[in-house]
């Protein structure tokens, strides 16, 4: 599942967003896809019942250019959602394989289910947990659609 990118106007009174103003985004699952919502941060009431991540941002001028990073507590919010999700195992990895690298997560094994599928197990600093994450790196195509749904997560 792909995260939309986003419209760069408000959900709630369709006016289109100003530079360096906030938003928030929130990501809910419909039929099996994502469906991406922004909202100025003036009409913002907190996110809806039921939701897959929501997270703020800024609206950046269209002329910096620069790739956005996105924060660590939106990937954060956003692997615990994919943890509970079926059929997302190679975002997930993608995912668990970033995190490790910012430091977020931290590496602890490599096991063996009992199929005999490979699977890292990774301790979550923010949640004090533990987590078995399938071992699925994707192919070139997939990889890139990958990277444009994490990229998806920033507001540009």
């Amino acid at each position: 599942m792909e995260v939309p990118r986003p419209s760069r106007t408000c959900s709630v009174s369709r006016r289109d967003f100003r530079p360096n103003e906030p938003f928030f985004s929130i990501l809910t699952g419909e039929d099996g896809l994502f469906v991406r919502n922004d909202v100025a941060a003036e009409h913002w009431s907190g996110p809806p019942n039921e939701f897959v991540g929501w997270w703020k941002s800024t609206v950046k001028h269209m002329t910096d250019g620069l790739p956005q990073q996105v924060s660590g507590e939106t990937l954060l919010g956003f692997f615990e959602r994919l943890t509970a999700l079926p059929g997302e195992a190679d975002t997930l990895y993608i995912l668990t394989l970033l995190l490790l690298r910012r430091k977020l997560l931290r590496y602890e094994k490599e096991i063996a289910d009992e199929r005999g599928n490979r699977l890292l197990e990774v301790y979550a600093l923010h949640t004090d947990r533990m987590y078995q994450v399938p071992v699925a790196m994707p192919g070139q195509e997939r990889l890139d659609a990958i990277q444009g749904q994490l990229t998806g997560l920033t507001n540009g």
